[in-house]
């Protein structure tokens, strides 16, 4: 069952948080100090995960692609854009505790609905997949993620995943079904992009759905929006500061 939307008029800003990481980085590059001044800017961590023996995901692509368009932003002093590659299962709590994000984008692959153990695919030390259960995700967020408003899992048949993660989010993304890289990299670029010009998160949203067709890219597997009881996504702005 979807959950009610709420009709609360008052907008939502999510609390800044402090000393968030640089913003894009290649694969395989390292992280650094933080940036300085950076106190007030809204933290998006790109957690991405490729296992071998799994299809190949255009994870660098989307990245770059969402660091681009919020560079493009008429608020992109507001964000930080941080990315994880190769993530295995504790990366997910360690970065949560020491970057405080509002956002958490997952790149990567997910698990059919009519599989046993549905989740997403992380990384083993020695690059095998490693299935991450939703209710291990969910806790995970729940335990040290307070900050999170908002998940993106850009990954195949992540609807479900998705409504598992509410209970602890006020908005979750999910794929329906099997999403290409292309129309997941539109989508990418049109949602950020509303969030970089201070747009609600249902704004970006649909953006978001608008990209993937302006791209005349398929969009049968379409990201969903799931919101949390209580929450109106049409008045959740995650743009930290006044106008």
């Amino acid at each position: 069952m979807k959950p009610r939307m709420a009709t609360s008029l008052a907008r939502i800003d999510a609390r800044p948080v402090v000393d968030p990481e640089p913003a894009y980085r290649s694969p395989g590059e390292r992280a650094s100090e933080p940036l300085p001044g950076a106190s007030q800017r809204q933290v998006i961590l790109f957690l991405a995960a490729n296992p071998a023996g799994m299809d190949r995901l255009a994870l660098d692509r989307e990245a770059r692609a969402i660091q681009v368009e919020l560079e493009r932003s008429g608020h992109r002093d507001r964000f930080a854009f941080v990315t994880r590659w190769a993530a295995e299962p504790l990366d997910l709590l360690r970065e949560l505790r020491r970057l405080r994000p509002t956002v958490l984008h997952f790149k990567g692959h997910g698990e059919r609905a009519s599989e046993p153990a549905r989740g997403l695919y992380f990384q083993s030390s020695d690059g095998s997949p490693r299935v991450v259960s939703s209710t291990a995700v969910r806790d995970a967020i729940a335990a040290a993620g307070s900050s999170v408003k908002l998940v993106v899992l850009s990954a195949c048949y992540s609807e479900q995943q998705a409504e598992e993660l509410l209970t602890g989010v006020d908005c979750v993304v999910g794929m329906s079904g099997a999403t290409g890289d292309d129309a997941a990299q539109a989508f990418a670029i049109g949602f950020y992009g509303g969030l970089g010009e201070r747009e609600s998160v249902a704004a970006a949203y649909r953006q978001g759905r608008a990209a993937i067709q302006l791209d005349g890219l398929d969009d049968a597997a379409r990201p969903q929006l799931k919101v949390r009881d209580g929450v109106d996504p049409d008045q959740l702005v995650l743009a930290a500061g006044p106008r």
